[in-house]
């Protein structure tokens, strides 16, 4: 997998696991302390995530790392 494919791949999976809590790309963004532009450009594959967002994004999601991981590697 490619650097693009993998952005639009884990854009998706990040997209996925905010609408299945309910939370809009802004209510994400104020758990992360980013803003909706930066959730938006993830989403759609624009940007790369580093470990540092990830580790963000796992406790916005209310899981470990290592389990936001391996869910997007199972998808």
């Amino acid at each position: 997998m490619n650097k693009t494919e993998f952005n639009s791949k884990f854009g998706a999976f990040v997209k996925s696991k905010r609408e299945k809590l309910g939370l809009s790309q802004s209510q994400l963004a104020a758990r992360i302390g980013n803003n909706y532009q930066n959730i938006s450009r993830l989403e759609r594959g624009e940007i790369s995530p580093t470990l540092y967002w990830c580790s963000l994004l796992a406790e916005a999601f209310e899981m470990e790392l290592d389990e936001l991981i391996s869910d997007f590697v199972k998808v």
